[in-house]
C-alpha cells in the first residue's frame, strides 16, 4: 500500500533481516480483467451530438493522424462540445452514483463507478465510447485497423503492388522464356516449405492477429487524495490505444499527482506524461514494451477541494482499444 507523510520532524528507522524457516508463499491472486466487447453499432449521428465540429473536419483529422503517427500520442482539447461537458460534469457530482473500490492496494486504488447507478447523461457517453461511430473516428484519428472500413498498411502495400502489376501489363515488361518460366516454377516448389505462411509459429501468430474484431474495454474512474496505481509484474503488456478522457480538472495542478506516467518497461526513464486537463481528450500508443501508471494523489490536492467544494478530486473516463 502507498501511503504519505507529511510530518516535518525528524524520523528514525530500523532495519534488517528476520532468519527463520522458509515461509510457503500463498497461490497468486488471479484478477478477473475488465470484459473487452466490439463496437456497439451505431449511426455516425452520435459525432454529431458529442464531439466538437473542428474534430469532424476531414482536414483537420488529417492533420491529427500525422501527427499521431509521429509521436504515437496526441492531446485534443475541447473536445466535446460545451454544453455536452457541462452536462457530463453536472451528472458526476450527482450523490445518485455509487463508487466502488478497486484495488488490491499492492497494485492499485482508485474508485469506479457501478455503471448501473449512472445517470441517463453518463450511459449515454459510455455508449458513445464504445460506438462503432467512435471506432471509425478513433481509425481516422490515428491509422490504426479500429474498423473494417478503415484502411490498412498492408492494403495499402497491395494497392502498390497493384500498381506496378497493372504497369507491368502495359508493356513495362519483357516475358520470359517458357524454359525460364518452368526453372522458376520448379525453384518456386523447392523453396516452398520456407514460405513463412507453412511455419507453425508464423500460422499462430497470424491467427492471434486476425483471429476477431476490434475490441475495447474501459470504466468511469474518480481520483482524490490518496488514490494511485503501481507497475507490477502481473501487469499485461500488449499494443493498444489508451484514450483518457477527463472531468472536473480545472485548476489541478501537476504537483497534486493524478497523472498518468508512461514508462519503458525494465527502464526508470518517463516516456511520456499525460495531466489532466478539462475537456481533453489524450491518445497514447503504446506497445509491448511499455507500462504506465497513475501517479499518487498526494495532500496538495485538498487545495482543489477548497476551491471546489463538489468536488473532492477529478474523473477519467478510461478506455483502452484493441485493433
Amino acid at each position: 500500500q502507498v501511503s504519505e507523510v507529511v510530518a516535518e520532524k525528524c524520523r528514525l528507522s530500523v532495519s534488517g533481516w528476520f532468519h527463520g524457516p522458509p515461509v510457503a508463499r500463498p497461490a497468486r491472486c488471479l484478477e478477473a480483467a475488465l470484459p473487452r466487447s466490439p463496437h456497439i453499432p451505431c449511426d455516425h449521428v452520435i459525432l454529431y451530438e458529442w464531439i466538437n465540429p473542428v474534430y469532424l473536419d476531414m482536414e483537420s483529422q488529417a492533420q491529427i493522424q500525422e501527427e499521431f503517427e509521429e509521436r504515437s500520442e496526441i492531446l485534443l482539447k475541447d473536445f466535446l462540445k460545451k454544453e455536452k461537458y457541462q452536462l457530463l460534469c453536472e451528472a458526476l457530482e450527482s450523490k445518485d452514483v455509487r463508487w466502488s473500490c478497486r484495488g488490491p492496494a499492492n497494485k492499485r486504488l482508485y474508485e469506479a463507478a457501478e455503471e448501473d447507478s449512472l445517470p441517463d447523461v453518463l450511459k449515454k457517453f459510455l455508449h458513445f465510447l464504445r460506438s462503432e461511430a467512435l471506432f471509425l473516428l478513433l481509425s481516422n484519428f490515428t491509422g490504426l485497423k479500429l474498423h473494417f472500413l478503415a484502411p490498412s498498411e498492408e492494403e495499402d502495400e497491395d494497392e502498390d503492388a497493384g500498381e506496378g502489376r497493372a504497369e507491368d501489363a502495359a508493356g513495362h515488361g519483357s516475358p520470359k522464356p517458357e524454359q525460364e518460366e518452368t526453372e522458376q516454377h520448379a525453384e518456386s516448389n523447392r523453396r516452398q516449405p520456407d514460405q513463412p505462411n507453412d511455419i507453425p509459429e508464423a500460422q499462430d501468430s497470424e491467427t492471434q492477429n486476425g483471429s476477431g474484431p476490434p475490441v475495447c474495454m474501459g470504466e468511469l474512474r474518480r481520483w482524490t487524495h490518496g488514490h494511485y496505481t503501481l507497475v507490477h509484474d502481473a501487469q499485461a503488456t500488449e499494443f493498444a490505444l489508451d484514450l483518457l478522457f477527463f472531468c472536473g480538472c480545472e485548476g489541478w495542478d501537476p504537483e497534486y499527482g493524478g497523472f498518468t506516467s508512461y514508462i519503458a518497461k525494465g527502464e526508470d526513464e518517463e516516456l511520456l506524461t499525460v495531466n489532466p486537463e478539462d475537456n481533453c481528450l489524450a491518445l497514447v500508443y503504446r506497445d509491448k514494451e511499455t507500462m504506465k501508471f497513475v501517479k499518487y494523489v498526494n495532500h496538495r490536492s485538498l487545495v482543489h477541494l477548497e476551491k471546489h467544494p463538489n468536488r473532492t478530486g477529478f474523473w477519467d473516463f478510461s478506455f483502452v482499444y484493441y485493433e
